[in-house]
């Protein structure tokens, strides 16, 4: 049927011309071993004899050409047309028998010729068949009408089938033509892997993306072979980036992998390019793979992140510049609407850390006080008096104890400051934040560990430890510098009345670290007394 595209090097083709080739082959030595048996011999059986050997001879090297040269031999037209001729010849030097020959060959002259040509030819035959057994055998007009009626029922319907079927092939391979066509021409790497995991179809831009030689991919192999290939070629040296779901699945080469989960991935391949890979699985069973160069937007999306990040470091260094300056114009205003003098706040602020980094020791607040933490704890405490800036003056600064009603004013100045410092902190809510720590120091400082401080009242844990901290070194030194309503106390005298109130005003665990402390706090008040003209920072 050479209206078929490219019959010679058709592979489904030439496998049907082999077996039809075979069945001739078989037909015709099984006709000669019965013309053979010995009631058969005569000169009509030479006859037959040597028609059929011409036949078989031609049919022999028609089966050799298609097997060893993928072609027909000489011409498709060769093996059906001659054995029309010769059973045409056998009918008339033999016997009408032969006429079965004919109406064998029929299909096949519609297989391996042209349309019209096998309708010509296959007709012909017909009318020729029906003239020699009407003129050497002298048949009746009802058998060769009924002959004539099986022939040209055989010629008719062989003709609609193999019409159609030609316009369905033409179709088909123009379609063919077409898709074949796209795939190649779009910039995508397009790949189909079978239910059995092998490469049914591929284009040239996937052997590109993927650095694959394209006969790889034409000889049809496993995933798992290619993934082998690209492990050992070292492919998948750098994966950056891919997620781990991703490199799990290259480095199982693909097997035992459900296919028909829908899967993205972004990998750099050994040329420096982005590859995006997609698995799209068809309802079909097959798996369509799409690769694509997506490396300028990887290289775009990374200098974003790397100026995001940079713009990000930069904005909190601002940050907390920012943050450090307010600290340090609030600890100037404190100082302005404080009693107190400037090293009350160093002396404080060593106090505060010395306590910290004993405490931190135990077990028990190991991880709850790092070193960074310590260190915000540390530069938060001299706003521990931030509220008194909202105290009037003849209270503030009054020489002499204050009355029931002035201390109880006095008392707002935690509430005031915590107020100050949480709306500094704004809508960060961490709570390790700078601002955060400082609100929980201020509104906390004067609660007791019994329950009987202010403003809320709090007991034991529920009091912020930072909050305890400085209550314990605000007290201490409140009692070794002279107040105008007050004394210089000793060191012991101070010391002693600190364990005396351990579990009352302050936190058992600080006053124990105060204990393992104390010659520090000695040096402390003794380096920055407020008596020295120098102070240290």
């Amino acid at each position: 049927m050479s209206d078929t595209p490219s019959a010679q090097t058709n592979v489904q083709w030439l496998r049907a011309y082999k077996i039809i080739d075979l069945y001739y082959a078989v037909g015709l030595l099984l006709f000669t071993v019965v013309r053979l048996l010995p009631e058969q011999l005569g000169l009509d059986t030479y006859i037959s004899l040597a028609l059929t050997s011409m036949v078989f001879v031609f049919v022999l090297a028609d089966l050799w050409s298609l097997h060893y040269r993928v072609r027909a031999f000489l011409a498709d037209a060769l093996i059906p047309v001659l054995t029309v001729t010769l059973a045409c010849l056998g009918i008339w030097f033999v016997n009408a028998f032969s006429v079965v020959w004919v109406f064998a060959s029929i299909p096949v002259l519609f297989i391996r010729l042209p349309l019209v040509t096998a309708y010509a030819v296959s007709t012909a035959s017909i009318i020729v068949v029906l003239n020699i057994l009407f003129f050497r055998h002298g048949l009746d007009a009802i058998t060769l009408a009924r002959l004539a009626l099986a022939g040209g029922m055989i010629i008719i319907t062989l003709g609609v089938f193999f019409q159609i079927l030609t316009k369905i092939n033409s179709e088909l391979n123009e379609t063919t033509v077409l898709l074949s066509g796209t795939l190649q021409s779009i910039a995508q790497g397009v790949s189909v892997i079978g239910k059995d995991n092998r490469y049914k179809l591929f284009n040239m831009q996937a052997c590109d993306l993927l650095n694959l030689p394209p006969s790889l991919l034409a000889s049809k192999p496993t995933l798992p072979e290619v993934v082998q290939y690209q492990i050992d070629r070292g492919d998948f040296r750098d994966l950056d980036g891919v997620a781990p779901e991703a490199k799990a699945y290259i480095f199982s080469r693909g097997v035992n992998v459900d296919e028909h989960v829908k899967r993205n991935y972004v990998r750099k391949d050994t040329n420096g390019r982005y590859i995006e890979v997609q698995t799209h699985p068809m309802p079909s069973g097959d798996v369509v793979r799409t690769y694509a160069d997506v490396s300028q937007y990887e290289n775009t999306s990374r200098k974003l992140r790397e100026l995001l990040a940079e713009h990000q470091e930069m904005s909190q260094l601002i940050l907390q510049r920012v943050r450090e300056q307010m600290i340090d114009s609030m600890t100037e205003l404190a100082l302005t609407r404080d009693n107190e003098t400037g090293l009350h706040i160093q002396r404080t602020k060593l106090y505060v850390k010395t306590l910290a980094q004993v405490l931190s020791r135990a077990e028990r607040y190991r991880e709850q006080l790092s070193d960074e933490l310590i260190e915000k704890i540390v530069t938060a405490a001299p706003l521990h008096d931030l509220g008194k800036v909202g105290i009037p003056d003849q209270i503030l600064l009054k020489p002499s104890r204050h009355t029931a009603d002035e201390t109880v004013i006095m008392r707002t100045h935690a509430m005031l400051g915590e107020t100050i410092l949480v709306a500094a902190a704004g809508a960060d809510h961490m709570p390790t934040s700078l601002f955060n720590i400082a609100a929980r120091i201020a509104g906390g400082h004067h609660e007791n560990w019994d329950g009987s401080g202010y403003p809320r009242g709090l007991a034991g844990t529920d009091i912020p430890l930072e909050a305890r901290l400085m209550a314990l070194a605000d007290v201490y030194d409140a009692l070794t510098t002279e107040r105008i309503y007050k004394k210089t106390w000793t060191h012991e005298a101070a010391s002693e009345e600190i364990y005396r109130l351990s579990g009352k005003k302050f936190d058992p665990d600080l006053v124990f670290a105060f204990g393992q402390a104390e010659a520090r706090f000695r040096e402390i008040a003794i380096e920055l007394n407020d008596a020295t003209s120098v102070s240290q920072p």
